[in-house]
């Protein structure tokens, strides 16, 4: 790869938030979900990667993780195709098991008309499925947006179904999928919603949906477990029985450094043998809620691949950190050296020994602490040191988010290589000027005025194992 490639690479990649001392959830946490503002009947929401609204229905955008599977539906009625479009393989069983209830909710604005085919429930989720008629678009893909109304704030929207697709008639096929407590949800229910946009064409396209159940079976979990060194505590964990799979609810307390971290429950096993994949997963069904102290609470909700069987007594549950949220630092390239920072959940260390300029060029000589060497390779250093950026310091500290930086004037990449593998010792070395892109070069750059942006939550990978493992006792809620 040439020079300039890498370096705009660095440039393309997501940075924390810098305020003052700056920070910022990782990059890997806000990717591309930053400033995102729904309307709702009287409530604005704000789109962060892993905040999502905990309420009744959203426009539907992305903050769970679904795998690709492959369903024929072949030559089947719209209602069947929207299956296949959205790759739903739930809903493609149940539908060729005629456990879906047929719909014909129709609704006309703007002479576009929607018209709602059908209605499942299963194992913690609420799925409708729609077409659009009248819509003129050469589009495979075409955005809309939902309000809704919340009433008892029991259901959470999944962040996939962002858009409608087009099928082979033509015309366009939609899914809106909703997280739920299957043992608050009541057969019979009506649920109102309103289609407010399709594409760019505002609209109002009401809707009263009755909710249709299959049969489930909630099983009773516990009250609660410290992980990681209690830096979380999963409780009121529940796991619900349905016909095409199962699904683990559950709050979590992040408690202190920890408020802002991102976390997963990817798969689990049971002591009767089975093992149980992860379809899907949102650990944030609500907005975060703050808790005496500094911490943060979360619900959560963990879809499996299959239900879980009825032999089995306990849950073994596997998940993992996807991101530990620090504050970086701000440290002006005339610090008095060394100069030394600690993240504040592993106690990783950084000491800053020497910054140099040669010519178009800035070196600094570092030292990573309180890491298990024996465990960390050169390629996991060489990426921490890689996060380490070269900016203005005055405007660091005005930009709302390193995301937002005025190129000329910071550089979010490095050449990084380790000098002893053994002491975590390390160098960086910054290009002010690109050849290739004169947008990638400082402008007007002074040692007297810039300063090295810590990335501390690149730190924390520095750690060790990123795996949160917990039991679960699993019988059924009625202690039968």
């Amino acid at each position: 790869m040439e020079k300039h490639q890498m370096k705009q690479l660095y440039q393309d990649i997501d940075v924390p938030k810098a305020e003052l001392k700056n920070v910022i959830h990782s990059a890997a946490v806000r990717a591309g979900k930053e400033g995102a503002v729904r309307r709702r009947w009287g409530r604005k929401l704000i789109n962060g990667f892993a905040v999502a609204a905990a309420l009744f229905f959203l426009y539907l955008s992305s903050g769970l993780f679904m795998p690709s599977v492959n369903t024929a539906m072949g030559n089947i009625p719209a209602a069947g195709q929207i299956y296949s479009l959205f790759q739903d393989k739930a809903g493609s069983a149940l539908f060729k098991s005629n456990l879906v209830t047929k719909l014909n909710e129709k609704a006309e604005s703007r002479g576009i008309t929607v018209t709602v085919k059908s209605v499942y429930y299963d194992s913690g989720q609420l799925v409708y499925n729609f077409i659009v008629d009248n819509l003129k678009s050469d589009e495979e893909s075409i955005p809309f947006q939902v309000d809704y109304k919340d009433t008892r704030n029991i259901l959470s929207e999944d962040y996939d179904r962002t858009d409608m697709k087009k099928m082979k008639d033509g015309r366009y096929g939609g899914q809106l999928r909703l997280f739920t407590d299957g043992s608050k949800l009541k057969d019979g229910d009506k649920l109102p919603l309103v289609i407010t946009k399709i594409k760019d064409i505002p609209g109002n396209w009401r809707f009263t949906l009755p909710i249709k159940k299959q049969k489930s079976v909630s099983l009773e979990g516990t009250k609660a477990v410290n992980v990681n060194n209690g830096l979380y505590r999963f409780f009121d964990i529940r796991a619900e029985n349905g016909t095409m799979g199962s699904a683990l609810l559950y709050s979590v307390d992040f408690h202190d450094a920890a408020k802002n971290d991102a976390i997963s429950i990817d798969e689990a096993t049971d002591d009767a043998g089975n093992h149980y994949e992860m379809t899907m997963s949102n650990i944030d069904l609500g907005s975060r809620k703050n808790l005496p102290g500094g911490g943060k609470r979360v619900r959560g909700q963990t879809q499996f691949s299959k239900p879980i069987d009825p032999k089995a007594k306990t849950l073994f549950i596997t998940g993992n950190l996807k991101s530990e949220s620090e504050p970086g630092e701000i440290v002006p390239l005339k610090t008095k050296l060394p100069a030394s920072y600690e993240t504040k959940h592993h106690h990783v260390g950084i000491t800053i020994k020497k910054i140099k300029q040669q010519g178009r060029r800035v070196i600094v000589n570092y030292q990573f602490s309180g890491i298990n060497v024996s465990k960390t390779d050169e390629d996991q250093l060489m990426n921490v040191g890689e996060s380490i950026g070269l900016g203005d310091t005055k405007k660091m500290k005005t930009w709302p988010s390193l995301d937002e930086y005025e190129k000329g004037y910071y550089l979010k990449g490095n050449k990084a290589k380790v000098t002893n593998l053994k002491t975590g010792e390390m160098e960086s070395v910054f290009e002010l000027d690109d050849s290739s892109d004169n947008d990638y070069s400082l402008r007007d750059f002074s040692f007297d005025s810039y300063a090295l942006y810590v990335n501390q939550t690149a730190m924390n990978t520095l750690a060790g194992d990123s795996k949160i493992t917990f039991a679960v006792p699993v019988r059924p809620a009625d202690g039968k």
